[in-house]
């Protein structure tokens, strides 16, 4: 009887690992091609705004529409990062401060039909995370798939 349920159990083994392992594999294939993607998008949109030293709405329309051809549900979000050096009167010298912006203050903006201006030397971030999409494993989700990129203004069309 012994010998039964250990023959059993190794054919079943065997199948999970037979079947099982491609499938995994298969995934993370998928996984890392999905990433490349949208690195490549994201790289192409941030250098589009950096060039050009603005955001309006038919650029985030169609960064949106790029990404939306995937099989999930991204969430896209924006920093602008705008430094700024301040007079420090107890150090004596000059001190280096950011201020921050957020999609939300983009987006109010750009959807007020004004183009959102950036100035020469600030910072944009895009960062892209997948929020829902395809699970190989029922229950377990993947928050593995995700980018982020920036890069600096540099507001060629002076």
């Amino acid at each position: 009887m012994n010998d039964i349920f250990g023959r059993l159990f190794t054919i079943f083994l065997a199948a999970a690992v037979l079947f099982g392992m491609p499938l995994v594999y298969m995934n993370e294939r998928a996984k890392t091609a999905e990433q490349l993607y949208l690195l490549t998008e994201a790289t192409h949109f941030v250098d589009s705004v950096c060039n050009t030293g603005y955001v309006n709405g038919e650029m985030l329309r169609s960064l949106y529409a790029s990404i939306s051809t995937g099989s999930a549900v991204y969430e896209i979000t924006f920093l602008h990062e705008q430094p700024e050096y301040v007079y420090d009167e107890e150090q004596g010298r000059y001190v280096r401060c950011e201020t921050f912006y957020d999609e939300d203050t983009i987006w109010e903006q750009v959807e007020r039909g004004v183009d959102y201006l950036f100035g020469r030397g600030d910072f944009f971030r895009i960062t892209v995370r997948k929020k829902a999409g395809f699970l190989l494993f029922s229950g377990i989700a993947d928050r593995t798939v995700g980018v982020q990129y920036g890069g600096t203004v540099k507001y060629e069309a002076y």
